[in-house]
C-alpha cells in the first residue's frame, strides 16, 4: 500500500458501513451547550407560512435564480431568510449542522430588501444567507469557540477580514456552522468526524454516513438547505471531504486568495477558507464576494472547458484506497465525454516525510492553534495544558474522547518554534515539488483528478487550488466527489473545469428530509 494511503488510513475511514455510522450516531449525541435561540426571531416565525410554490421554488433555486426572483418582486430577503430559519428550527436538534444563529439576522434581510427597493443593491451576494463555520471570527454577540468548550464564551474583537467583505457584499450571516473540534484536532470520531463539545455530534443529511470534515457543518448546513451557502476552511481535506459525502461543491483556493485574518488557524501555512455550495456557479459567486482579488469567476464558466484539455489522473491511488469503482468509471465516461484527454500520473513522496506531515500537524495545534486558546484562558497554554483541563471535567468539555490530541500533541514536545517554521518551509518545498512533478510528468496536463480528499495532503501544504463536485455514490451508497486540483493562482480556470465536469454529470444528489 502506497505511503499516501497508510496516512489517510488514520485521518480518514475508507469504506465504512451505514449500520455502523448510523449506531455511533445514536449511541453518541449529546446535549447542546448552548440551545439555538429562535427568540430573535419568534414572532416573525410564528407569522411565517412558505407556500408551496416558495418551498419549491426554494428547494432548487441557486443564488441567480434568487436575485431573479427577488428582482422581480417575487421573494424577499426576509422571507428568504425566514425560510432558512424554520428549517433550522425544524431539523437542526437532529442534525446538528449550526452552533448559534445571528440574532441580527433579519434585520440584515430587511436591509438588504430596503436597498433593493432603493435600486442599490449591493450585488450577487445582497440578501443571500450564508453560515460561517465557527473557528471563523464575528464580532458579538455571536460567539466563536472552534467547537470547543474552552472556547464557549469567546467572542472576537471584531469580524474576521473574510467576514467583512461578505458583509460589505450584502450577504446576511445566518449563524455559525459547527465544525469537528478545533478543526478536526481533538477526536477523531470514527467513524462520522463533525463533532465536538459545544453542538454535539452532526449528522449528515443524505443518511447513514460519516459528515467527516472539519467543515462538517458547513456541509450540513447547505445541504439541508439552512443557508444557500457557506464558508468552510480547510487544513487537509476540511472542505472537499465533508462535501463530497454530501453531494456538495466544496473548494480550497490557492494560498492566500481568501484571508485567513480572524480565523482560527490549525496550521497556518496551510489553512484557507473556501465555500461550500451545491452548485459551482453559486461557489463561484461565493469567492467572488469572499476572497481578495477582483475576480468575476461566474462570468468565466463555461460547458466547454474541458475540451482538448490534458487532465492527469491519480489512478493508483484511487484504486489502492477502494474509492468506488463505479465512480471512477462515471468519472472516466465523463472526461472522454468532455473531450477531455486522459493520462495517468502519480503523487508520491517517501514514507517518511509523510509521517513528518503529522508532527508539522501537531506543531501547528502548539504554536498556531494554542495561542487563541491561552489568550481566552491564560491558565492553558500548551497542548498538555488543554489535555489535562478537557480530563477536568471530561463529560462537558472532551464528550467525544480526545484521542486525536492525545495521539499528535507528543510529536511536537520537543519542536522550538524555530523548528516549526523549518519544517513549514520544508513540507511546503516537499509537496509543491511533487505537485509540479505530477504536472509535468505527462507535457501539458492542466488539471489532475483525484477522489474526495485522497491527495489533500499535497495540494493543501503546496498551497494548490482543489475542488470535489459530485460524481454519485460509491458501491456502499455513500455519496463521492470527484476532487479537480489545479495549478496554484489558476483558480478561475478551476472553477471552470468543475464547471463544466458539472453540467455533463448532473450527480447531486439533494437530501429527502421530512
Amino acid at each position: 500500500m502506497r505511503p499516501l494511503i497508510v496516512a489517510f488510513a488514520v485521518l480518514m475511514p475508507f469504506g465504512v458501513q451505514a449500520e455502523d455510522v448510523a449506531a455511533r450516531l445514536k449511541a453518541v449525541q449529546t446535549e447542546r451547550l448552548r440551545p439555538l435561540d429562535f427568540e430573535p426571531f419568534s414572532g416573525a416565525l410564528a407569522a411565517f407560512g412558505p407556500s408551496a410554490e416558495v418551498d419549491g421554488f426554494l428547494l432548487v433555486a441557486g443564488i441567480a435564480d434568487i436575485q431573479a426572483a427577488m428582482a422581480a418582486g417575487e421573494l424577499t430577503s426576509e422571507t428568504l431568510t425566514l425560510w432558512h430559519l424554520a428549517r433550522i428550527q425544524r431539523l437542526d436538534d437532529r442534525l446538528r449542522g449550526m452552533l448559534e444563529l445571528n440574532p441580527a439576522a433579519l434585520d440584515e434581510a430587511r436591509a438588504a430588501d430596503a436597498r433593493r427597493a432603493a435600486g442599490q443593491s449591493l450585488g450577487p451576494l445582497d440578501g443571500i444567507t450564508v453560515s460561517l463555520k465557527d473557528n471563523i471570527g464575528t464580532a458579538g454577540p455571536m460567539h466563536t469557540t472552534a467547537n470547543a468548550e474552552i472556547l464557549f464564551d469567546h467572542m472576537a474583537a471584531e469580524d474576521a477580514t473574510l467576514v467583512a467583505s461578505l458583509r460589505a457584499a450584502g450577504a446576511v450571516i445566518i449563524g455559525k456552522a459547527s465544525l469537528s473540534e478545533f478543526a478536526g484536532s481533538l477526536a477523531s470520531g470514527f467513524p462520522s468526524g463533525g463533532n465536538g463539545a459545544v453542538g454535539g455530534q452532526g449528522v449528515n443529511p443524505l443518511g447513514p454516513f460519516p459528515t467527516y470534515g472539519s467543515s462538517s457543518g458547513s456541509a450540513i448546513s447547505v445541504a439541508a438547505q439552512f443557508a444557500v451557502v457557506s464558508i468552510g476552511t480547510e487544513t487537509a481535506g476540511s472542505l472537499v471531504s465533508p462535501a463530497g459525502v454530501m453531494s456538495l461543491i466544496g473548494m480550497k483556493p490557492s494560498a492566500g486568495l481568501v484571508s485567513t485574518e480572524g480565523v482560527i488557524q490549525l496550521i497556518a501555512s496551510n489553512d484557507g477558507p473556501g465555500p461550500i455550495a451545491r452548485t459551482v456557479q453559486d461557489a463561484a459567486l461565493l469567492l467572488a464576494a469572499a476572497d481578495t482579488a477582483e475576480v468575476d469567476y461566474a462570468e468565466g464558466l463555461s460547458a466547454d472547458a474541458l475540451t482538448g484539455v490534458k487532465v492527469g489522473v491519480l489512478l493508483a491511488d484511487i484504486a489502492d484506497a477502494g474509492m468506488g469503482t463505479e465512480a471512477m468509471t462515471r468519472t472516466a465516461a465523463a472526461l472522454m465525454m468532455l473531450g477531455a484527454e486522459t493520462a495517468p500520473v502519480t503523487l508520491d513522496v517517501p514514507l517518511d516525510v509523510v509521517q513528518q506531515f503529522f508532527a508539522y500537524l501537531s506543531a501547528g495545534m502548539r504554536y498556531d492553534m494554542m495561542p487563541v486558546v491561552s489568550a481566552h484562558n491564560q491558565g492553558v497554554v500548551t497542548l498538555e495544558d488543554l489535555i489535562a483541563y478537557n480530563k477536568e471535567d471530561p463529560k462537558r468539555r472532551m464528550p467525544f474522547g480526545q484521542d486525536m490530541l492525545e495521539k499528535f500533541a507528543p510529536l511536537s514536545a520537543d519542536l522550538s518554534a524555530a523548528d516549526y517554521a523549518k519544517l513549514t518551509t520544508d513540507m511546503h518545498t516537499v509537496m509543491t515539488e511533487a505537485m509540479d512533478a505530477a504536472f509535468a510528468a505527462q507535457d501539458g496536463v492542466e488539471v489532475l483528478v483525484s477522489m474526495a480528499n485522497l491527495h489533500s495532503i499535497f495540494y493543501a501544504t503546496a498551497g494548490y487550488p482543489a475542488i470535489t463536485v459530485p460524481i454519485g455514490r460509491k458501491e456502499s451508497g455513500e455519496p463521492v466527489g470527484v476532487t479537480l486540483i489545479g495549478k496554484k493562482g489558476q483558480d478561475a480556470q478551476l472553477l471552470s473545469y468543475a464547471y463544466a465536469f458539472e453540467q455533463a454529470t448532473r450527480a447531486h444528489i439533494p437530501a429527502n428530509l421530512p
